[in-house]
């Protein structure tokens, strides 16, 4: 072996060292979330017939990954320990003595309960839809909408439009802000609610329900007019780590179209094209390689996910119109070069997208 390849293959294990830190801080971020909730509900921090099933499953999983049962159940333990220790800590409470009302009791609507009950605050729900187990269920959002120090609209952007209305009818003193992930529909009646005196902002976090915290994620805030809401917001998630950027709210779904809107319909795409061909999904995974995996796991993601939420991302949207004419553009575009004996426009696609993506 020259000692290029070694180095080589020593650079395979630092890249792989780091992968596994960044999952091990993801997974003491969760770890931290639990405790938070453990202590909300009064729910002892040790479980140890639940440590016990942790390690066993890990040894049983053991071989699978080439690593044998006495280090995988090692590695398992000292995981369950350092997630123990941070559980133990005591959490900081930034929304202790403050209340806070929910609009909707969905997906969204449960995460973000639970983030800001695990931090303190007093939380109430309002749905006539639903309910959410745990917390006070409203038959009407009124008076709570009025005293609240946070009111957030994590409707359906179907709903959203009304119930924000039905929330600044209410004279909230607090700050209000809506969690829509396409806000030109939202707009007016933001912007109408700041004219009335009304403290309001528009946040996007950048994540689904599954995420644990926003801690390295990103969150966008779209100033409406009112910097003191625009600064409780940023702050309500600059204290949980979370990247906050500042986005217009006339940019936001230019934007959003790109980011969100794009990637959702080339994954929609990608799997309508395997899952219309004549082979078996267990076949393709066992020749598939890193990149079909890459694909197949955001495909599959997707399609598990709410298809009127994902429906609505796009509907509502007014920009998506023109993402779909530029794909129908770039995908004849890649069909004629894709099947050129000559590979020079194949090869300017894949230099140009290169020199954009600057070795991402």
């Amino acid at each position: 072996m020259t000692t290029e390849e070694l180095e080589a293959l020593r650079e395979q294990i630092s890249s792989v060292d780091e992968e596994m830190l960044a999952l091990i801080g993801r997974r003491m971020e969760i770890a931290r979330e639990i405790g938070r909730t453990k202590r909300k509900d009064n729910v002892g921090i040790r479980d140890s017939s639940r440590e016990e099933l942790v390690v066993r499953s890990a040894a049983e999983r053991a071989a699978d990954v080439g690593i044998d049962q006495t280090t995988a159940a090692a590695i398992t333990e000292v995981l369950i320990d350092a997630a123990v220790k941070v559980q133990n800590e005591d959490p900081e409470q930034p929304l202790s003595g403050m209340k806070a009302l929910v609009v909707g009791a969905g997906r969204m609507g449960a995460w973000t309960a639970r983030f800001l009950s695990n931090r303190g605050a007093a939380v109430s729900v309002y749905d006539p839809r639903a309910e959410l187990k745990g917390y006070a269920n409203l038959s009407s959002p009124d008076e709570t909408a009025r005293d609240a120090d946070f009111v957030v609209i994590a409707s359906p952007l179907g709903t959203a439009v009304a119930d924000t209305q039905m929330i600044m009818s209410s004279e909230p003193t607090g700050v209000v802000f809506d969690l829509c992930s396409v806000k030109t529909h939202m707009k007016d009646v933001l912007r109408d609610g700041v004219q009335r005196g009304v403290k309001v902002t528009s946040v996007h976090p950048m994540f689904g329900a599954g995420v644990a915290t926003p801690a390295g994620r990103n969150v966008l805030v779209c100033s409406c007019g009112c910097d003191e809401a625009d600064m409780a917001a940023r702050s309500l998630f600059d204290s949980a780590g979370a990247n906050v950027r500042a986005v217009s709210i006339e940019g936001h779904d230019d934007l959003i179209a790109l980011v969100l809107g794009a990637p959702h319909l080339c994954a929609l795409l990608f799997g309508q094209v395997i899952s219309n061909s004549s082979q078996h999904l267990e076949t393709l995974v066992e020749v598939g390689g890193p990149s079909f995996s890459r694909m197949a796991a955001l495909a599959s993601g997707i399609s598990n996910e709410s298809r009127r939420v994902y429906h609505d991302i796009q509907r509502l949207n007014p920009q998506s119109s023109s993402i779909l004419d530029s794909m129908a553009v770039a995908l004849e575009s890649l069909r004629g070069a894709s099947l050129e004996v000559d590979p020079a426009a194949f090869a300017k696609i894949m230099d140009d997208q290169k020199e954009y993506f600057g070795g991402r």
